[in-house]
């Protein structure tokens, strides 16, 4: 299935890094890029990606309090949660709210892209 995705991190150079690591996953048709909870929300409504990466800390607010917005918008998207707060806490929340993954920014970015290659097969 080709990956339509969404990157929602308001920090230029990490979406610049993960835009040039996401290169490397066959089968990724299209990334698109938003900074804010509002841009990430227009987006989805838009033109639903099917995975999302989603960071915590936003301009506009916490990423987790859009995850079971986006989930209804979009039932089939997959989200992962990528961010620098990955207190047990945070993870157990994102996941139950309906977070597909979640992945430390510092230390995860492998288990980050075989999440997207196995998107990619399904």
């Amino acid at each position: 299935m080709p990956i339509n995705l969404l990157m929602v991190d308001d920090s230029d150079l990490i979406r610049a890094s993960l835009r040039a690591l996401l290169g490397s996953v066959d089968g990724i048709a299209a990334i698109r890029e938003a900074t804010t909870l509002t841009e990430a929300l227009d987006s989805v409504r838009r033109d639903p990606p099917n995975l999302l990466i989603l960071d915590l800390n936003l301009p506009d607010g916490l990423g987790i309090d859009i995850i079971a917005q986006l989930k209804q918008i979009s039932p089939t998207l997959w989200l992962a949660v990528l961010t620098l707060q990955a207190d047990p806490i945070y993870r157990q929340r994102c996941l139950a709210l309906g977070a597909d993954w979640f992945f430390d920014k510092a230390t995860e970015t492998d288990a980050l892209l075989e999440a997207v290659r196995q998107v990619g097969l399904s």
